[in-house]
């Protein structure tokens, strides 16, 4: 996000904030389509040539998910509305056309229907593989209820579908609780750490009780081991990823700057010795992130830091568009509008509800940097993808109007 005395503002308002994404009419085919040259893997389980990290993490059901980070729930239906792919939008993964179902895409299926024969195990694939596709709301669907009952098995899958259950709109601050049970009867320390960095993260993303998020800062830093592996190190430098959300949240650049620090180290040895390289570069990515936006507002990052970052990011995972977003922001704070405002871009040509945030910045940057038909242009790329944006007609309206 851009920051808080940054000109640009960083989301619009929507005249109705339940309102569907506009659907293209018409869109190429699956093979020929722009859109799905980035998003394929969220279609139909296919590969493309222009994947984000997170595209090239949703793998097959049997391939292994590790900890990647889940999809937006209804992202694929933002995509498949932009990239006029109908054909493919479907209620639930079963509703999909078999004569569009991929390999992948079949072996999905029948994991759902066989979904209560499965071990806790590979439910928890199941349902995380399912919130990778953004099917979210189907997935705590199919999962129901799930508590933990202090056997690691079943702790490690409720974990999981808490997981899928916080990111739905409005859930975030009702899955704490079940964050917090785990982080002080979880059977494995493991399990006890990860409870605690989810009830921090998600305290501090939601603005809640920061002195909630300092107890399970306190619970977890107890249960701490030196890491025997590439797994604990994925765990800790996660945590410690947190701690540095944590620090920001209370105003503390040193104390970001330096749980980042330790973060880096752990993620330096998953990069070293690399279990699943993709993992470690998505890892990486995320600190990336979280020093650009806590480097917003701390007057210790220099211009040229801000820059490496920026650039790290953009070396990293080019193809996000949440990736893309943030490098723009990098480069708004340093009043660097020409350069904010071709990142904001490239993230609207990605599509979503992301890109649509993408062209307005982009065309707040163009109108800061004395470009009106720029800016005219960018509302109106923002209101192609959004109908319901608020400020961008305002601004079309008004410049129609001088």
């Amino acid at each position: 996000m851009p920051p808080a005395e940054s000109p640009i503002r960083a989301r619009y308002t929507r005249h109705d904030p339940r309102g569907a994404f506009p659907r293209r009419a018409g869109g190429a085919g699956i093979e020929a389509n722009r859109l799905a040259m980035y998003w394929r893997p969220i279609i139909d389980l296919g590969s493309c040539p222009f994947p984000a990290i997170r595209m090239r993490l949703i793998r097959g059901l049997d391939d292994g998910l590790w900890f990647s980070r889940l999809g937006v729930p209804g992202l694929r239906r933002q995509v498949l509305r932009h990239a006029g792919l109908d054909d493919y939008d479907c209620p639930d993964p079963t509703a999909l056309a078999e004569e569009k179902q991929s390999p992948r895409w079949r072996s999905l299926v029948a994991g759902i229907r066989r979904f209560d024969e499965l071990g806790d195990d590979r439910r928890a694939a199941l349902v995380l593989h399912l919130a990778q596709l953004s099917f979210s709301d189907y997935a705590v669907a199919l999962a129901g209820a799930v508590e933990p009952t202090g056997e690691p098995e079943r702790d490690a899958y409720a974990y999981h579908v808490a997981r899928v259950r916080s990111r739905l709109p409005g859930r975030m601050a009702a899955t704490v609780p079940l964050f917090e049970r785990l982080a002080a009867t979880a059977a494995t320390p493991r399990l006890v750490v990860q409870g605690c960095f989810q009830v921090i993260g998600n305290t501090v993303v939601s603005g809640g009780d920061l002195a909630l998020a300092r107890r399970h800062e306190q619970r977890a830093r107890a249960a701490m081991r030196p890491a025997g592996g590439w797994h604990d190190h994925l765990v800790l430098s996660r945590l410690h990823r947190a701690f540095a959300m944590l620090r920001g949240a209370e105003g503390d650049h040193e104390g970001r700057r330096a749980e980042l620090r330790e973060a880096r180290a752990h993620n330096d040895r998953l990069m070293a010795e690399p279990l699943d390289e993709l993992v470690a570069l998505e890892d990486r990515a995320h600190l990336a992130d979280i020093a650009i936006t806590g480097g917003l507002t701390d007057p210790a990052v220099t211009p040229a830091r801000m820059r490496e970052l920026a650039h790290e990011l953009a070396t990293l995972d080019p193809y996000c568009v949440q990736s893309r977003l943030v490098v723009g922001d990098a480069y708004a704070a340093l009043h660097d509008y020409g350069e904010a405002a071709r990142w904001y871009a490239a993230a609207g040509e990605l599509g979503t509800g992301d890109g649509a945030v993408g062209w307005y910045r982009a065309g707040q940057c163009h109108a800061l940097a004395g470009r009106p038909r720029e800016a005219a242009e960018a509302m109106g790329r923002c209101l192609d993808l959004d109908t319901t944006a608020v400020e961008p007609r305002e601004y079309l309206l008004k410049e129609e109007l001088t």
